[in-house]
Formats: structure tokens, C-alpha cells, sequence
């Protein structure tokens, strides 16, 4: 569109500045004549008003007063042709339009207004053209980058060459760039940037940068927006349709209802291509994970890990980065932690390597750090086992025979034992939280003795079960699988 200076140069008008000429740049929208006294009543943004000042009062302070509200109506400026019977523009009123910026245009009284709406008006049509073949512009190009399979900041770099702004698209929430093109990357310092905020993606915003003296064209970078919008939402259903096939896939791998060599054709497909590990992320005291978007997180929007979520955990086949799992850790939960199993190969069982993982990430919780990885954690001072194996053969040397007899007897003789330690040693409160008379737990506790030759209330009893219970918590060992003590190889 024309602005105030593009007016005053052409010379069949005859315009000139009266006052505000720092505010030549605003753009005309459209052009009315009006000599009443309340113009901003009938004007709107952008318009240029048009006077034979008919409407104007004739004191320095009215003058002041009906500028300043001319002023406030956000119209783009003022041409006055005084008729005879007008009263003078006061220098008060001047000074106030000097003072805003606001462009204030003599015009001769000959000059018929008319003209000047027409020349407003043929570049109000002439802009709008223009506006709608750049628009077509944009749209074969970026049709022609979506059918190349350009990436993101590829499309941008092609818009960019197409407008000759500079675009990137960031997250508002932490400052990072999501996306730029070639002349955001290479960090051309532009002197104005103009902000659109996208529709539809949450959070996200467009900025184009533009040289001083060159206005962005917002409804045209708003076309811009609309069409990186479109792409970031299908991106984000892509993400959360990869996450739901992803959380199938991890559930039948850890009920071993499907084995990794089936399902390793598609971790190509999820862009995971290095090494794997099984990572399982918790917070000390099961404080809840803020994980239903995490899929959505930065760090994660160039892979597609399998995720899934059992008892308050968020359980992760992903590549073995430790950077991203550390902020993924961190977007969890502020406290969380992350344990990673041994490197996945071909034919390794997930649920082993997820036992591996769970007894890395209660050693981290323990330790206080955020990534602790199976096999590189020190010996513990309390001595609990730091591998799933030697967990495994504690629990069956001291738990096997209570397991093996609740499940032949339809007992709770470990659930005894589990109760009455946490009470410390408490018989009336174990018994209370059993639900049985004092004397049932005597008599359970004398029959865990029998079996296992340890007495829960000796200090070496009592040490020894709550190790190998412990143990397997820690390592996330279904007990029912290990009854039988292991047997002394030949």
C-alpha cells in the first residue's frame, strides 16, 4: 500500500508536510472526506482524513484537544485545504501533530479530493494484487519443497529466497528455534522483526526479520504462518500417532508376546539407527511424571522412541544418548531419574534388559544423580546386589521356599515377613495391617523359620530377608518366577 511519503511525491497533488513528516512511512489504507467536528467517529485505522476544516474549532486548546483525539483514533494522517470561511490552523495544534509523529498535509483548496481518494484507492488495488500473486508465489513454492521432501528449514530458506525476509520458527515457552531457514542460520542482523504467533501449534511463533525502511507485509507473513502451522500440527499428529503403534509395540516386547528381531525393521523407521537401550525414568517417592506430551519435546522431534507407562514409571526403548535423556528426565519431573540398560542387540529379551534399567534408575534416585547406567554403578555401601543376576540368586536362596509355599499352600508367608519388617519388628501393628490376630503372625513367622533356617526377629534374620524383599523391588523381579534355589553347577 502507499504511504504518507509516497503521497507528498506525487506531484500532481501537490501535498506538502505541515507538520509530523517522522511519521511519513504509515501506509494509507483509504481516503475520506469529512468536515465534522468528531472525524475519529467515523474513521478507521489507517484511513487518511480529508478537511476543508469545516469541523474544526477555532481556539488553540479546542485545536489541541480535537487533534489529539484525531490523533488516537490510529489514522494514518490529515490533508487540510482550508476553505474561506475555515478557521486558521493554530501553531498549538501543529506542535502536538509534531510532537506524535503525526503527518499533517497542506493541500490546495483547488485540489479535489477525489483525485487523491482515487490515487489511495488504486493503491489499495494495486497492493492487493500484488499481495495475491506473492501469496500464489508462496504457496508453488512451498508446495514445490513438499514435493521435493524438502525438510522444514529447507521450506524456509525457499520462502525466505520468495520474500527476501529472513524466518525462523521458535518455541515461545523456552526462546529455542524450532526451525530457520539460510539467512536466519547464517545470523544476518536485521534491524526489525516482525512476530506471528502460529494458529493451532500451542506455543509456537513465526519471526521474520526485515532491513529498516522495508515494512514486513503482515498479512502475507500471516499466509506464511498459516502454512508452517498446518505443517507442525500434522507433525504432532504423526508424533502422536508413532507414540500410541510405539506403546503397542514396547507392551507385546515386555509381555514377550513379540520378540526385538521382529520389531527391529522399525526402529529404522523411527529414525533410531545407533545404539539402543531400554531407559526407564523415575522420580524418588513415585512422585507423578508429566509425560503425556513428552513425545512432543524438542530434544525427541528427529526419533520416534517407544514409550510406555507402567506403575507411575515412563518406559523407553530410545538411542543411548545421555544428553537428551537427561532432558527428557528433566521435562519429566524435576527430580527424576533415568536408569539405561546394557546396549540392545538383535536378540536380547526386553524384559530382562528392563529389570536392568529398573535397578539403574533406583540406584540414581538413591545416589541423587539424574542417568545412571546398569553395570556402572560403584559397589553400595548396604551391599544390595548391583545386577539383576546376583539379585536373582539372592532371592532364590533366601526367598525361594516362602514362594514355593505360598504358592502350594495359597499363603502369605512372604507378605508376612514384607509387613512385619516395614513395621519394624511390630507385632501388633504387622498384624494389625495384615488383618489377622497377633498369634497367626506368630505362628507365620515360626513357619518362615522352619522353611528358610532365618528368624525374622534375629538381627540376622530379620537383615538377611529384608535384603533379598528389598533386592527384588529394587530390581522389579516378579517373585512367583523364582521359587527354586539355584542348583551348583557339575
Amino acid at each position: 500500500m502507499i504511504s504518507v511519503d509516497q503521497l507528498v511525491a506525487v506531484p500532481s497533488l501537490g501535498l506538502r508536510y505541515l507538520a509530523g513528516e517522522r511519521g511519513g512511512s504509515r501506509l494509507v489504507t483509504w481516503a475520506h472526506a469529512c468536515d465534522l467536528p468528531d472525524p475519529w467517529s467515523w474513521f478507521d485505522s489507517g484511513d487518511l482524513v480529508m478537511t476543508t476544516c469545516g469541523g474544526l474549532p477555532d481556539g488553540e486548546d479546542d485545536q489541541r484537544r480535537w487533534i489529539t483525539s484525531l490523533i488516537d483514533s490510529a489514522v494514518a494522517g490529515l490533508v487540510v485545504a482550508p476553505g474561506q470561511s475555515a478557521p486558521a490552523i493554530t501553531p498549538g495544534m501543529l506542535d502536538v501533530a509534531r510532537d506524535r509523529g503525526f503527518p499533517v498535509l497542506a493541500a490546495g483548496y483547488d485540489l479535489q479530493f477525489v483525485t487523491l481518494a482515487r490515487t489511495v484507492i488504486e493503491s489499495a488495488i494495486e497492493s492487493e494484487r500484488q499481495r495475491v500473486a506473492a501469496i500464489k508465489r508462496l504457496y508453488d513454492t512451498y508446495w514445490q519443497s513438499l514435493h521435493r521432501r524438502a525438510t522444514l528449514a529447507e521450506r524456509l530458506s525457499a520462502l525466505e529466497r520468495s520474500t527476501g525476509w529472513s524466518l525462523r520458527v521458535v518455541d515461545l515457552s523456552s526462546g529455542e528455534s524450532i526451525a530457520l531457514g539460510r539467512k536466519a542460520f547464517e545470523g544476518d542482523v536485521d534491524d526489525v522483526e516482525v512476530q506471528v504467533e502460529l494458529p493451532g501449534a500451542a506455543g509456537t511463533a513465526l519471526i521474520a526479520g526485515v532491513d529498516a525502511g522495508e515494512p514486513t507485509d503482515r498479512p502475507l507473513l500471516e499466509h506464511v504462518g498459516g502454512l508452517i502451522a498446518l505443517e507442525l500440527e500434522h507433525a504432532a499428529e504423526q508424533r502422536d500417532r508413532m507414540r500410541e503403534s510405539g506403546r503397542a509395540l514396547l507392551n507385546g516386547l515386555l509381555d514377550e508376546s513379540i520378540t526385538l528381531s521382529a520389531v527391529w525393521p522399525e526402529f529404522g523407521l523411527r529414525s533410531m539407527t545407533g545404539e539402543l537401550v531400554v531407559a526407564c525414568f523415575s522420580a524418588p517417592d513415585r512422585q507423578p511424571l508429566d509425560h503425556t506430551s513428552i513425545h512432543h519435546l524438542r530434544c525427541l522431534q528427529n526419533v520416534a522412541p517407544l514409550l510406555s507407562v507402567r506403575d507411575g514409571e515412563l518406559i523407553a526403548i530410545v538411542p543411548n544418548d545421555t544428553e537428551t535423556l537427561r532432558r527428557v528426565a528433566c521435562a519429566l519431573a524435576p527430580s527424576c531419574g533415568v536408569g539405561l540398560s546394557a546396549v540392545l542387540a538383535l536378540n536380547s529379551q526386553v524384559p530382562e534388559a528392563f529389570r536392568q534399567a529398573h535397578l539403574a534408575v533406583a540406584q540414581a534416585n538413591e545416589r541423587g544423580c539424574t542417568v545412571a547406567a546398569y553395570g556402572e554403578v560403584a559397589v553400595r555401601a548396604d551391599f544390595l546386589p548391583t545386577s539383576v543376576e546376583d539379585t536373582r540368586h539372592l532371592v532364590r536362596n533366601i526367598l525361594g521356599p516362602l514362594i514355593r509355599h505360598d504358592a502350594d499352600a495359597g499363603a502369605e508367608l512372604v507378605r508376612s515377613v514384607r509387613v512385619f519388617l516395614d513395621n519394624d519388628g511390630g507385632w501388633q501393628r504387622a498384624a494389625d495391617a495384615l488383618g489377622v490376630h497377633r498369634q497367626t503372625l506368630v505362628y507365620r513367622l515360626k513357619k518362615v523359620e522352619q522353611l528358610t533356617g532365618l528368624k525374622p526377629t534375629s538381627t540376622q534374620g530379620s537383615a538377611l530377608l529384608w535384603l533379598a524383599l528389598t533386592a527384588a523391588d529394587r530390581a522389579g523381579l516378579d517373585l512367583a518366577e523364582h521359587s527354586r534355589p539355584d542348583v551348583p553347577r557339575e
